[in-house]
């Protein structure tokens, strides 16, 4: 038998991937488009895109003009955190997200299929191993998101918030997008330019199936 996973609250650092909580979910699920999906089974090409980029989407039912700021209120003052370190991130769900959410999604996302992925720690390994031989200097986060966006804090909580826990933030609202992100953060000295950071992990059908939409399934013959 293997060894059991003793589940910790984080941040916690294994094998060098830091989590917000420990272990990472069994199954994770994103609508995409069928391109990016095959290309992620086969040669394992994840796109993670800049904060930055999400900023600029005008959908409402995707996009947010502040993704990546924390937004807390103390003593009735708004306050407003962020980072000075370029960001990277790969958006998924918990395979608990509604269907009619991830339709939702992808209708508004223009997407025609999902991908699922059985093994996100094993993503997570080889996201972490391809850093640490192509692009050294350069941290990998994973967890939950939260969606506690603009919630009253007193002062020492806010002194206490977690490195880059804002990336991990998101409105109350948006919370049927039952959110797990990969996150990936520039510390070298050099910043990327564009909204885009492509890695590639090799062939990973092994862990990574694509589907079609829940509301574009065939019905079974009868």
């Amino acid at each position: 038998m293997g060894k059991q996973k003793t589940t910790q609250s984080g941040p916690v650092v294994i094998d060098g991937i830091e989590y917000n909580e420990y272990p990472p979910p069994e199954r994770l699920i994103k609508a995409t488009e069928s391109k990016w999906a095959v290309e992620l089974m086969k040669r394992g090409l994840l796109r993670l895109h800049k904060l930055e980029y999400y900023q600029k989407w005008e959908n409402q039912q995707l996009g947010d003009s502040n993704e990546g700021i924390g937004l807390y209120h103390l003593d009735g003052h708004p306050i407003e955190t962020g980072s000075l370190n370029d960001v990277y991130v790969w958006c998924a769900s918990l395979p608990v997200i509604a269907p009619e959410r991830i339709s939702l999604i992808a209708q508004y996302g223009n997407y025609d299929s999902i991908i699922k992925v059985s093994g996100p720690e094993e993503l997570f390994k080889r996201v972490k191993n391809y850093l640490s031989i192509q692009m050294k200097g350069f941290w990998l986060h994973c967890g939950r998101v939260n969606y506690d966006r603009g919630t009253a804090v007193d002062k020492k909580e806010l002194n206490s918030q977690r490195f880059h826990f804002n990336v991990f933030q998101k409105a109350l609202k948006l919370k049927e997008d039952m959110e797990y992100r990969i996150s990936v953060i520039n510390f070298t000295s050099s910043p990327l330019f564009g909204d885009n950071l492509d890695l590639l992990l090799g062939d990973c059908s092994d862990i990574v199936t694509m589907e079609a939409l829940p509301s574009k399934r065939m019905e079974p013959s009868p």
